[in-house]
């Protein structure tokens, strides 16, 4: 009886030497990606046993995007329980992430039921994120699988996925197919954690542009020389409190969102000041860098018996391009340690970030850009800058804009280099003539405007309307103000207080806050004939106390 166990055991064990090896399922499946009913992506997912691979496909993304996005594929391997995603960027690099799953975790059965391409369902829930996912999948063919990893993998084939009632990514056809393919990659390049994944993937598409880096902004009676700016080199002029930089920036087509960034902190400046960012316009016969040099030599215009250079554009000059407006605070990091307040934790540098796509017709091909902060600090201020450009396609037409015609700039940029303050609106108005070539539709006015006078009867802590007039017609009237200048209470540490408990950074403003961006207001100025036309901007600016006076940086470009 032994020897028959045996022998039998030994035939067994032998059978699978010989058997046929199984032969792995293989299926394609096709998925398109629906959003609020529009149909903007589709992918196909290949299976080869416990193995898939997803593919989305680059032909059938969103027709609006026109950018080429780096390829992506997505490998599950269920034997494992791991998901790898695959990425080969525009410059050729490989990078992955692994994250593993577990079968059915997280997902609730819904009790829902519905055939799909003939093939019987179930439907299973899931939130991820605050997001809701109702998941159908199918146990009627012999292979798993699910484009959608990351917001759960039941026990079958996903044929869909519907996230929030209003995106779903269904099945539009399966195919069997008569051989395994090979797909599983030999090399996976650089392995990420999830978020560097993502971050490498999305940055991989931008153009970033560093203008400046940590360069200082301070009073030492800096002049800028003779001659052509050296493209690449940081030039300092108008006392110091002014920097230029030629540059060569990206020829990119419409579509392309662009960003400015700025990290500013102080080196022994304590106060709030005006910092703006702008390109120079050379293609007249005069520029900025003509009133940088020499003020005087630029055009003028007369009020209260002082001459103004430099601050509206004529037929044969151009202002600077204020692209940003932003206010320092209180002598960031370099009093971080010299003021303790309980429950304040001072950042170590303030960052700026302003949308300039507006302005794109002057942010491509060789520039000049500039960089300023009024101060009287030897030590002054350290600013580093970026222009970033970004596809856009989805949203471009928002500013749809083929033209920047700069108008008016009276931000007082070579004030340390002995410039007036642009007092003239107590008794008068800012006036500029401009002429279009041709009629124009839908013209705007980007208009950037700060009030200043830093005392209590100040046009900086009083609320002033800003009017504007376009060939003699008013156009709008408004308060420019911000309520919320306590929110940026940490970007302060040598700011002012009050024995109220109040401090100074805390004090509403006239449309600026220190240690924030000034965001810039459209005006609507409709469509506009061929010819002439007339831009006034009235401020009732007010009067002067002692030796303390109030003013308005007010820029204006005309955008068509």
């Amino acid at each position: 009886m032994k020897r028959i166990v045996i022998l039998t055991m030994a035939v067994l064990m032998a059978v699978p030497l010989f058997a046929k090896k199984a032969k792995a399922a293989a299926y394609q499946v096709s998925y398109t990606y629906n959003s609020r009913g529009t149909i903007i992506g589709a992918a196909v997912m290949t299976f080869a046993g416990d193995r898939t691979m997803y593919v989305p496909d680059a032909k059938a993304l969103d027709p609006r995007m026109t950018l080429k996005a780096p390829e992506q594929r997505q490998f599950t391997d269920f034997a494992q329980s791991r998901c790898f995603s695959r990425a080969q960027l525009q410059n050729g690099d490989v990078v992955t992430t692994e994250t593993p799953f577990t079968v059915g975790a997280n997902l609730t059965d819904t009790g829902k039921t519905e055939k799909i391409l003939g093939y019987n369902c179930r439907c299973v829930h899931s939130v991820v994120n605050s997001n809701h996912y109702d998941i159908w999948y199918t146990t009627e063919l012999p292979v798993r699988g699910t484009p959608q990893v990351g917001v759960g993998v039941p026990d079958g084939l996903v044929l869909r996925v519907v996230r929030n009632q209003n995106q779903i990514e269904e099945a539009t056809s399966i195919k069997p197919l008569k051989k395994a393919p090979e797909f599983w990659p030999e090399q996976w390049g650089t392995t990420l954690n999830r978020f560097d994944y993502q971050y490498a993937i999305k940055q991989s598409v931008v153009h970033t542009v560093r203008i400046f880096d940590q360069e200082r902004i301070a009073f030492n009676g800096a002049k800028l020389p003779e001659g052509e700016l050296q493209p690449g080199k940081v030039y300092a002029c108008a006392g110091g409190t002014v920097i230029l930089k030629k540059v060569t920036l990206p020829e990119l087509h419409r579509g392309w969102g662009i960003f400015a960034d700025v990290t500013q902190y102080s080196e022994g400046d304590a106060y709030d000041r005006t910092g703006s960012v702008f390109v120079i316009p050379t293609g007249k016969q005069q520029s900025f860098l003509d009133a940088i040099r020499k003020l005087d030599s630029t055009p003028k215009f007369t009020s209260g018996g002082v001459d103004y250079h430099g601050l509206v554009s004529t037929p044969a000059y151009d202002v600077p391009v204020e692209l940003m407006r932003f206010f320092t605070g209180f002598g960031v990091r370099f009093f971080n340690d010299k003021m303790k307040i309980p429950g304040q934790e001072w950042v170590d540098s303030v960052f700026y970030k302003s949308q300039v796509t507006p302005l794109q017709s002057h942010l491509q091909g060789e520039v000049i850009i500039g960089a300023y902060i009024g101060n009287w600090d030897s030590r002054g201020h350290r600013v580093s800058l970026k222009l970033k450009y970004f596809p856009d396609d989805l949203r471009h037409t928002l500013y749809d804009f083929e033209n920047a015609m700069p108008l008016f700039n009276t931000v007082n940029y070579l004030e340390q280099d002995s410039q007036p303050y642009p007092v003239f609106q107590e008794n008068d108005s800012l006036k500029v003539t401009f002429t279009l070539d041709r009629a124009v539709k839908n013209a705007h006015l980007f208009y950037l405007t700060t009030g200043h006078g830093g005392w209590g009867g100040g046009d900086e802590f009083n609320m002033k309307p800003n009017t504007i007039y376009l060939d003699g017609q008013k156009v709008i009237s408004f308060i420019p103000w911000r309520d919320d200048c306590g929110t940026y209470r940490n970007f302060n540490p040598q700011t002012g207080m009050y024995e109220t408990g109040c401090s100074s950074s805390d004090m509403s403003r006239s449309n600026w806050c220190p240690g924030t961006v000034t965001n810039p207001n459209f005006i609507a100025l409709g469509n506009l004939e061929a010819g002439e036309h007339t831009i006034v901007v009235q401020i009732p600016q007010g009067s002067p106390e002692g030796g303390s006076q109030s003013y308005w940086c007010t820029s204006g470009t005309l955008l068509y």
